[in-house]
């Protein structure tokens, strides 16, 4: 029986910005909102970085490893900066991407799961591109906290970029009153994402400042840091160390 190849349209995206320098992914959420990303930013360098990001990226050290590292731009800075870093992506053909990118050391896995390292391994964490919601649900959310706890030393901070479920634009107000209506989980974005005839549905969770901590705390993390105001429109970032 010949098997099915699941579709990826994120990769797609980013090998056809990788080869033509223009690509953008269709972003569809459960209630007809559609956002048009450019998938350039996926390519960024320093001088582009959000300032969030910037802010954040200051307190790496040690071993890094970069979790979802998309195109590996956060990877290839950090190897400029002459830190060891391992990024990891679920999809083959992303970490296939980064690593040709120049990203030295690639591995195929996902942070959702047991990662193929031991303890004590890291000493930084990277998730950005809003990845600290990209296990998809608090519970998600929660294992992943878990699982870097194991792989990380005694003195490992995670940076991270999130979103917390917004009340400021009425259009995501609206959303998150419509999920809390039909007793679906809060925080839990669900969107297709679309490139050419290439679809696939996933779940993405945000998380406010104030719920990330309690939920940190659980998991052996604190946050030491918030970098920007928390708001959904423009996102936050965070850094939490071992306690």
């Amino acid at each position: 029986m010949q098997q099915l190849i699941e579709s990826d349209p994120f990769a797609d995206a980013l090998e056809q910005f990788y080869e033509t320098g223009s690509a953008h992914l269709d972003l569809l959420r459960d209630d007809g909102y559609h956002n048009i990303e450019d998938v350039g930013w996926y390519f960024t360098t320093f001088p582009d970085f959000w300032t969030i990001e910037k802010a954040a990226l200051k307190f790496a050290r040690g071993r890094v490893l970069d979790a979802g590292c998309g195109a590996g731009r956060m990877a290839l800075y950090l190897q400029r900066k002459g830190l060891r870093v391992t990024a990891v992506d679920s999809s083959p053909r992303v970490a296939a991407l980064a690593s040709a990118r120049g990203v030295r050391d690639v591995r195929v896995a996902s942070a959702c799961e047991r990662l193929p390292f031991k303890r004590a391994e890291f000493e930084t964490v990277i998730l950005f591109g809003n990845n600290l919601g990209i296990c998809g649900s608090r519970a998600g959310l929660e294992k992943m906290l878990r699982e870097f706890a194991r792989v990380t030393n005694k003195s490992a901070r995670i940076l991270a970029t999130t979103r917390a479920p917004g009340m400021f634009n009425p259009k995501h107000r609206a959303y998150w009153a419509q999920r809390l209506k039909r007793g679906q989980a809060f925080g839990v974005v669900r969107l297709r994402l679309k490139f050419g005839m290439s679809e696939r549905e996933i779940d993405w969770f945000w998380i406010a400042p104030a719920a990330l901590m309690e939920l940190a705390w659980q998991c052996g993390w604190r946050v030491a840091e918030i970098f920007g105001d928390g708001r959904a429109e423009d996102g936050y970032a965070v850094m939490l160390e071992k306690r």
